[in-house]
């Protein structure tokens, strides 16, 4: 069916897969596209461009309306990481015909327009890994590297499995107490005891355990397990801490900022991690209110395309689009 509305594009575009959106300015979604991977870091900057075009045009005809009835669009792109990125990307979506203005962040930022309420505050993403970002109402922002542990970032899934695997080896020398770490991941790996599993390892008969295995470390945390709780613990204090510190970078540590909580790490329900969490956030920024992300995350791209437009969406529409795209994903 036709649109005579004005659309307003999101493009939500990450390491495994990029949604177009289109949506009018009352939050009703006009269309939708897909199309694969479009981290220009992986695809090249052509095989970018190339999937940010068969999402639009998927998107153009499912909403029935020709390009030059678009009039601003939104990117959150996977491998905006740094300014050079800005610009490099910038010159890829102008490829794209796209009339109007327009808006090009890191994806991580678009949890953030997701999740907050303007777009302002913090958000804290952490699944395999961790990176928190943050944005001011002038509209200054900030980030960590989101480059790991080597670099500040600690927390994600990652770090949390090396810990157990570390716990599971202090142990076995005798520095650390028996935990409810060694069933759980022993089983999941397929070894009888920590030195096997060390050799086969070493000898590369088993691949090093990554992200894949948080979930036993949250699960053994829950049942009050001592080592495990204190793994959770540190990661949720550094993540804390790190969130505290783009709050005062930002000048928002005095504000009742929204301090938006994204990935499955941080959305796992781990009592322990989130205490831990916020009293490190709440001892640099003690009126910050940490809300978990409820809205999908490419709502964030098309309020980017209405921010863009000058056209802010009210909470009424965001709860529209966000129902609406909810359904679509469903």
């Amino acid at each position: 069916m036709a649109h005579d509305s004005i659309g307003y594009l999101g493009i939500d575009a990450g390491g495994s897969k990029t949604l177009v959106m289109i949506a009018d300015r009352h939050g009703h979604l006009l269309g939708v596209g897909r199309a694969g991977p479009g981290n220009w870091e992986s695809v090249g900057l052509d095989g970018a461009l190339a999937c940010y075009e068969q999402g639009v045009a998927e998107a153009l005809r499912s909403a029935g309306m020709p390009r030059s009835r678009l009039a601003a669009a939104g990117y959150a792109l996977a491998g905006v990481d740094w300014p050079s990125d800005e610009r490099r990307l910038d010159g890829v979506v102008e490829r794209l015909g796209i009339p109007g203005p327009r808006i090009i962040v890191n994806d991580t930022l678009a949890a953030l327009r997701a999740g907050s309420r303007d777009g302002t505050g913090i958000v804290v993403i952490c699944g395999t890994g961790s990176t928190v970002a943050g944005r001011s109402p002038d509209g200054s922002s900030f980030r960590t590297f989101g480059l790991g542990p080597l670099w500040g970032d600690h927390g994600g899934a990652g770090g949390l499995v090396v810990a157990a695997l570390r716990a599971l080896a202090l142990h076995h020398y005798g520095r650390l107490p028996a935990t409810g770490l060694a069933p759980r991941l022993l089983g999941a790996l397929g070894a009888a005891d920590v030195l096997e599993l060390a050799e086969r390892i070493s000898r590369e008969e088993i691949a090093q355990p990554g992200g894949e295995l948080a979930h036993l470390v949250i699960a053994a945390a829950a049942d009050g397990d001592a080592v495990a709780c204190a793994i959770v613990r540190e990661a949720g204090a550094e993540l804390g801490a790190n969130a505290a510190a783009v709050a005062r970078r930002l000048g928002l540590h005095t504000s009742a900022c929204e301090v938006v909580l994204a990935g499955g790490v941080l959305t796992a329900g781990c009592a322990p991690l989130l205490a831990a969490f916020a009293e490190a956030l709440h001892q640099v920024a003690p009126q910050a209110r940490p809300l978990v992300l409820a809205s999908p995350p490419a709502l964030g791209s098309v309020l980017l395309a209405l921010d863009a437009a000058g056209l802010p969406a009210d909470a009424a529409v965001r709860q529209r689009l966000a129902g609406e795209i909810r359904a679509w994903l469903a």
